[in-house]
């Protein structure tokens, strides 16, 4: 049994080691019972239980508590405080049961014409989405009041054709009729038709159904337009009133077409030949010889005096006085 070293006064009083031994190891007993009757006690209290390493469960420490894991109530004088420093900024701050707004950014005007075009979409999808569903016919269960074809009167009508452009057709006749059902682009009717892009645009005067551009992406959607309707439209009398008539306009622009053709080729052919001819003056003129006469003077057959060119042996007549 291990046993702790005799007290300074142990062998002034006479005890001989025997004896100090037997007090040590007395003592020793008394602490172990003394420890086995506190925790005894701590076991019979409520919510004092221990665990199986003989230690005392995890607890928050009160404030007051004298144990030094106890949260600390002490300020640090060199640290300033921070409440209350954030004041202004939660004063700009506003619930809007989706999160916090600064009050500057509700009264940015980015922002307010953002909010209120997401909004004009929303309400537009709204009131698209219930024309839609006014103008779906619904079924009866009297065929005859059902929507049939115009020209079989079959009741598989081409949805697309029917919702786009009203026009109440069934898959067969649209596939046996491509003359008058297939689908035009915008570049189609403007060469084809002569229409303009205002006519185009106009969803009353000739509807038209969007699509994703098929050679890339980010280009503009291609609108279609509906053979029948755009050629009621040309041959009518707000347009050109019959099909003669477009193949003359269509003729008479083409003749256009080659007479400005013809007048830009002759155009640019006189500027060459103007270029061309001042080129062969520039050129006639820098091969001109000029005549360099000397001072000397000669006396020629008819006893003139004369002068002559350095160059090419040209004389001239002169008088000496």
């Amino acid at each position: 049994m291990p046993s702790t070293p005799p007290g300074p006064g142990a062998m002034d009083n006479g005890l001989t080691p025997e004896r100090v031994r037997i007090i040590e190891e007395n003592r020793l007993k008394a602490k172990i019972q003394e420890r086995e009757r506190q925790a005894r006690a701590k076991a019979q209290e409520p919510g004092q239980s221990q665990n199986n390493q003989s230690k005392r469960p995890l607890q928050v420490a009160p404030a007051d508590s004298t144990s030094p894991t106890a949260p600390s109530t002490r300020t640090n004088p060199s640290r300033p405080a921070t409440r209350g420093t954030n004041n202004a900024s939660n004063a700009l701050q506003n619930n809007s049961r989706g999160g916090f707004l600064m009050e500057n950014e509700e009264d940015d005007p980015r922002k307010i014409k953002e909010r209120q075009q997401i909004e004009e979409n929303k309400r537009k999808r709204i009131e698209n989405a219930r024309k839609r569903a006014l103008a779906e016919p619904s079924v009866s269960m009297d065929r005859r009041q059902n929507p049939k074809c115009i020209h079989c009167g079959s009741l598989d009508l081409d949805i697309q054709i029917r919702d786009n452009f009203g026009v109440l057709v069934c898959y067969k006749c649209k596939t046996e009729r491509p003359d008058e059902y297939s689908l035009l682009t915008k570049t189609e009717c403007k060469e084809d038709y002569l229409l303009t892009d205002p006519e185009l645009k106009d969803a009353e005067l000739l509807p038209h159904l969007l699509k994703p551009n098929p050679h890339r992406p980010t280009y503009s959607n291609m609108m279609l337009f509906l053979r029948c309707q755009v050629e009621a439209f040309a041959f009518s009398d707000k347009k050109w009133g019959s099909p003669e008539a477009l193949d003359a306009e269509f003729a008479r622009r083409e003749s256009e077409k080659k007479d400005k053709k013809a007048q830009k080729f002759n155009k640019k052919l006189q500027e060459l030949r103007q270029k061309t001819r001042t080129n062969v003056w520039h050129k006639r003129v820098e091969g001109e010889h000029r005549h360099v006469f000397g001072q000397e003077t000669f006396e020629n057959k008819d006893g003139d005096q004369v002068q002559r060119c350095t160059d090419c042996g040209f004389e001239v007549v002169v008088e000496v006085f």
